[in-house]
C-alpha cells in the first residue's frame, strides 16, 4: 500500500461543500490576493450567463435543481499537519467569499421571508476545536472580512481607510496588498452585480444555484511537495492545443497549395508570438474574439430567459468551431480565401489589436482620453469590438487614428455618464446594446460613424444634456476617485495621470472628505449638513501624506488650503463664504467641467 504522503483524492465538490465546515490556510508564495476588477467581472458575467441560461420566468426556488452545473476548475489543497493548506485556487474562493458578503446584504435589504433567506455566515466563518475563525483563515484579512460582514451600507470611506492606512505611532503606514485588493474588489461586486439577478424574486434562486451547482474539483494531496507537483502540472500550459491553435489548423488544412500553407504557419506562429509578448498571455484569444465579432458576427442571443447563445456569445466561447461552421459569413470558400484570410485580415486585424491595446495602456499624444478611460472601463469583451469595428483594411493611417479617437469618445462619454446617472456597466446589462452597435458602425466612414454614435447617445438620453446632479451622497469611491482625477488631469496634462489614481504609495491620492458631522455650524439642521459633506461635491483627491495637516485646518481654512494646494483648482476664482453655499456651488460647477470633459 502507497505511504498516506504520496495518496492523492480528487472528488467534484460544489462550492458549498469547499466551503461549508472547512478552515483554509493559505500558502505564503501564493498569499496575497491579486484580482483585479477584469477578474471579478469576467467572474460575474460568466456566472451571471450560465445562470440566466436556466432561468425561466416564474421559476421559484425549488427549480434550481434542474439547473446545469457551471464548471470554476480545480483547486489543490494539501492535507498536512492536521489543517487544509490552499496551495492553488485561493484567488477565486477569495472572489467568491467577497460575492457571498455581497449576497448576504442583497438578501437582507429585499427583507425576504424566512424560508427564503440564506444563512451565508457558514460560507464565510467555521467553529472548529472551539475557535471560531474566517474559512479562508488569513489573519490580516480579519479586520476588512469583518467590516464588510457587519455594514450592511458598506461606508466605502471606512473600507478605505481600514484597507490602506492606519496610524501607527502618530504616523500614517500602508497595509497589504491583499486588504486594499479586497476592498476594491467588493466595491466593484456591489457596481457589477446584474440588475436583472438583483431582484425579490430572482437572487434567491440565484444563491440557491450559486452554492449548490457551481462545482470545483478539489484536488487533495497529503504532503506539501506533492501538492506542489500537482499545481506546477496542471499549470503546465505547454501540452494542450486551445482554440488559436484549433483554428490555425482549420484554415491550413483548407489552403491546397503546400508552399502557401507552411508560408502561413510560420506566419501565425511569429504573429502569435508577437501578440502575446506584446499584449500578454492568453491575449491572442481575446484578439481573435475582438476580431470576429467587430467584423463577422450578425445574431446576438436575445435578452430573454432560456435564449440559445447565438454569433456574438459563440465567437466568445469556441470561436474556432464558429469559424469552420460559418463559412460564408466569413466569406470564405476556396483555397485562396483561406490563405488571404490570414495573409491579409488575418496581418490587418492583428496589427490593429496590437495599436489599439498599446493606446490603452500607454499615453501616446493625441489618445490620453483613452488611455485614461482604460482605469475605469467597460469590458475589452465589448470595447475592442467597438474600436475594431468601423476600421477596413483600406482605411488611411491617419483615418484609422480619428475613428479609434472617435469610438473611444463615445465609449469614455457612454462609461462616465452611464455611472453618474446610476446606470450599470457591467457586461451582462449593456452586451446587447454595445453588440448591436458593434454591427452598425461596422465599416462606416467617419462622418456617418460620428452621425451613428451621436444618435446613439441620444437614444440613450446621454446627449444633448447629461441628465444628473453630483449633489448625492458619494456611493462609488472607486468611480469618483477616477472621475476626480481625470478632471485635475484635464486641468494640467502636466500631471503623470497614473500618480493620481489608487496606489499604496505614501505621496498617492485618496478621496477625502472636506467635512464631518462635528464640523456642522451651530446654525444648520444636522440632516442639512449630512446631506452636503456626504454629497460627491464635498470630496476631492489629496495626497497620502499630507493628511495630517489638511485635518489641522478647521473651517473654511481647511477649504482655502486644499485650493492652495491646487486640489480644487475649479474653486480658485470662488469667494468662500458659508460652507454649505461653497459645496453646492461646486456641485455646480463640477458639472460644467464634467460636461465638457465628455462632450462629444
Amino acid at each position: 500500500m502507497a505511504h498516506i504522503a504520496n495518496k492523492i483524492d480528487a472528488k467534484d465538490k460544489t462550492l458549498a461543500e469547499v466551503l461549508r465546515g472547512q478552515r483554509y490556510t493559505v500558502e505564503s508564495f501564493q498569499r496575497e490576493y491579486r484580482w483585479q476588477r477584469e477578474h471579478i467581472e469576467a467572474l460575474i458575467s460568466d456566472l451571471s450567463i450560465s445562470f440566466l441560461k436556466n432561468y425561466k420566468n416564474g421559476n421559484t426556488i425549488e427549480d434550481y435543481d434542474g439547473y446545469d452545473c457551471y464548471y470554476m476548475g480545480p483547486i489543490v489543497l494539501c492535507d498536512e499537519k492536521k489543517e487544509l493548506s490552499i496551495v492553488d485556487g485561493q484567488q477565486r474562493l477569495t472572489s467568491f467569499t467577497l460575492l457571498i458578503l455581497f449576497l448576504k446584504h442583497a438578501q437582507e435589504r429585499f427583507q425576504l421571508e424566512k424560508q427564503l433567506v440564506k444563512d451565508l455566515k457558514e460560507y464565510l466563518y467555521v467553529t472548529k476545536g472551539g475557535k471560531t475563525t474566517l474559512v479562508l483563515n488569513v489573519p490580516n484579512r480579519v479586520s476588512i472580512i469583518e467590516h464588510l460582514y457587519n455594514t450592511p451600507e458598506i461606508p466605502f470611506e471606512q473600507a478605505e481607510v481600514l484597507g490602506s492606512l492606519e496610524k501607527e505611532n502618530g504616523k500614517r503606514s500602508l497595509q497589504d496588498e491583499s486588504v486594499e485588493n479586497i476592498t476594491d474588489r467588493f466595491e466593484d461586486i456591489t457596481k457589477l452585480f446584474p440588475t436583472e439577478i438583483n431582484t425579490r424574486e430572482i437572487l434567491p434562486i440565484f444563491i440557491e444555484w450559486l452554492l449548490e451547482k457551481v462545482v470545483m474539483v478539489e484536488v487533495k494531496a497529503y504532503s506539501l511537495e506533492n501538492a506542489f507537483t500537482i499545481f506546477e502540472t496542471m499549470n503546465d500550459r505547454g501540452l494542450s492545443l486551445n482554440s488559436t491553435e484549433i483554428l490555425k489548423g482549420i484554415l491550413l488544412s483548407k489552403i491546397d497549395d503546400e508552399d502557401k500553407s507552411e508560408e502561413m504557419n510560420k506566419f501565425w506562429k511569429e504573429r502569435i508570438a508577437e501578440i502575446k509578448t506584446i499584449t500578454g498571455t492568453d491575449k491572442d484569444l481575446d484578439f481573435f474574439r475582438a476580431w470576429l465579432r467587430a467584423k463577422y458576427a450578425d445574431s446576438t442571443r436575445p435578452t430573454k430567459q432560456g435564449a440559445t447563445n447565438e454569433d456574438f456569445e459563440l465567437i466568445g466561447t469556441q470561436f474556432h468551431s464558429w469559424v469552420k461552421n460559418n463559412p460564408t459569413k466569413t466569406f470564405l470558400k476556396k483555397s485562396d480565401d483561406y490563405y488571404f484570410f490570414i495573409r491579409s485580415d488575418f496581418d490587418f486585424f492583428s496589427n490593429l489589436y496590437i495599436k489599439i491595446f498599446e493606446i490603452k495602456t500607454k499615453e501616446f499624444s493625441g489618445f490620453e482620453e483613452i488611455f485614461c478611460s482604460s482605469f475605469y472601463p467597460i469590458a475589452d469583451s465589448l470595447s475592442y469590438p467597438l474600436l475594431i469595428s468601423s476600421i477596413t483594411k483600406i482605411d488611411e493611417p491617419q483615418i484609422i487614428d480619428e475613428k479609434i479617437k472617435i469610438t473611444g469618445k463615445f465609449i469614455d462619454l457612454f462609461t462616465i455618464t452611464r455611472v453618474i446617472s446610476g446606470k450599470a456597466i457591467t457586461q451582462s446589462t449593456i452586451r446587447y446594446s454595445i453588440y448591436e452597435l458593434v454591427k452598425a458602425i461596422r465599416n462606416l466612414d467617419i462622418p456617418d460613424l460620428k452621425e451613428r454614435l451621436s444618435s446613439e447617445l441620444e437614444r440613450l438620453g446621454l446627449r444633448p444634456y447629461l441628465p444628473f446632479s453630483i449633489l448625492h451622497r458619494m456611493d462609488n469611491w472607486g468611480f469618483y476617485h477616477y472621475l476626480f482625477a481625470r478632471l485635475l488631469y484635464d486641468a494640467n496634462r502636466e500631471l503623470d495621470f497614473t500618480t493620481l489614481l489608487r496606489s499604496k504609495k505614501q505621496n498617492s491620492f485618496i478621496l477625502y472628505k472636506f467635512y464631518n458631522i462635528d464640523d456642522k455650524p451651530d446654525y444648520l439642521e444636522e440632516s442639512v449638513w449630512q446631506f452636503v459633506i456626504d454629497s460627491v461635491a464635498g470630496h476631492c483627491l489629496v495626497r497620502r501624506n499630507d493628511l495630517d495637516s489638511i485635518d489641522s485646518k478647521k473651517g473654511v481654512d481647511r477649504l482655502k488650503y486644499l485650493i492652495e494646494q491646487g486640489y480644487i483648482p475649479e474653486m480658485k476664482e470662488v469667494e468662500i463664504n458659508a460652507i454649505e453655499d461653497f459645496i453646492v456651488n461646486r456641485d455646480e460647477i463640477l458639472r460644467e467641467r464634467i460636461m465638457d470633459l465628455v462632450d462629444f
